[in-house]
């Protein structure tokens, strides 16, 4: 028999939105790392043809300057998209050992449109002022893309 070639892939992408508000700590070397839990549901139907709503729950960690930069945007309920590794790391406390599998995020995108900024808010609420501006609309329709 063959040996198999088994790449070496370890990639992880989830929506879904936060449980609770994140938790910002430092390692003892000063490092930022904030953890959070992220809830990602998904739609199926049954044997019998109904629809039915079934969630997962995954531990995300988001390390030094992310860290610090969504501690003060994410909250409790925030939608997020993420990418990251899993990662799996075990320990003991009173003679128990404890594992825990994580995405370790290199990657996340804020889904919340507030999270964009005062100066996107700015525009949004612009945007809403012009909308039944018919003059705005014709210069929009003169336009060839």
């Amino acid at each position: 028999m063959s040996e198999i070639r088994l790449p070496s892939i370890n990639k992880v992408m989830i929506s879904g939105r936060l449980t609770a508000d994140p938790n910002l700590n430092f390692t003892p070397d000063g490092v930022p790392v904030l953890k959070f839990r992220l809830a990602s549901s998904r739609s199926y139907k049954d044997r019998d043809g109904n629809w039915q709503k079934a969630a997962a729950f995954v531990s995300v960690s988001v390390w030094r300057e992310q860290a610090e930069r969504f501690a003060e945007t994410l909250h409790k309920g925030s939608a997020v998209f993420i990418e990251g590794r899993l990662e799996s790391r075990s320990w003991e406390v009173e003679g128990q050992r404890r594992n825990i599998v994580e995405i370790n995020a290199w990657r996340i995108q804020n889904l919340e449109k507030a999270a964009f900024g005062p100066k996107a808010e700015t525009e949004e609420k612009n945007a809403d002022i012009s909308k039944g501006d018919t003059e705005t609309d014709q210069q929009d329709d003169d336009l060839p893309f």
